[in-house]
């Protein structure tokens, strides 16, 4: 491959168009998540509910890795840049360990009553951890561009 073809080619994979839009389905949750999760950190479970039955570390951890994770999240996938790629990297993956964390408790709490919530929250924690293999991916791909251009 020519080095102009290399070049324009690393260039299209450097510039926000070249990074698809974030999804706004995906964004929209990630929004909800940054919401549910602040009453959380200060250990404000409501009665009767999943987070009520943890320890109240556990339910601040799980509130911020939720709030925190997600708001990382969000900026990441809104910047088009390589630190925003990152900043949705290290979100996704709070996000990922938080669900992790709550589905546990799910178990823990009711058993296989919970069958259904578990699936749910399982299903996103493995979105998000499948988010943050695309990513890796992605810029896996865009240093191995680079590395072309640059003849290395």
């Amino acid at each position: 491959m020519p080095k102009r073809v290399a070049l324009a080619a690393a260039r299209t994979f450097t510039t926000p168009a070249a990074r698809y839009p974030p999804d706004p389905r995906a964004l929209f949750i990630l929004s909800l998540c940054v919401f549910v999760g602040v009453p959380l950190i200060f250990a404000n479970a409501t009665p009767g509910t999943i987070a009520a039955k943890l320890d109240a570390v556990w339910v601040v951890v799980w509130g911020l890795m939720l709030s925190a994770g997600s708001l990382l999240a969000l900026v990441g996938a809104l910047r088009q840049t390589v630190n925003g790629v990152i900043l949705e990297q290290v979100g996704s993956v709070s996000v990922g360990f938080a669900c992790v964390i709550y589905g546990t408790a799910i178990w823990l709490a009711i058993g296989v009553a919970g069958s259904v919530p578990i699936v749910i929250v399982a299903g996103w924690g493995v979105s998000c951890f499948w988010r943050w293999g695309q990513l890796q991916g992605y810029l896996r791909d865009v240093e191995r561009l680079a590395r072309k251009a640059r003849g290395a």
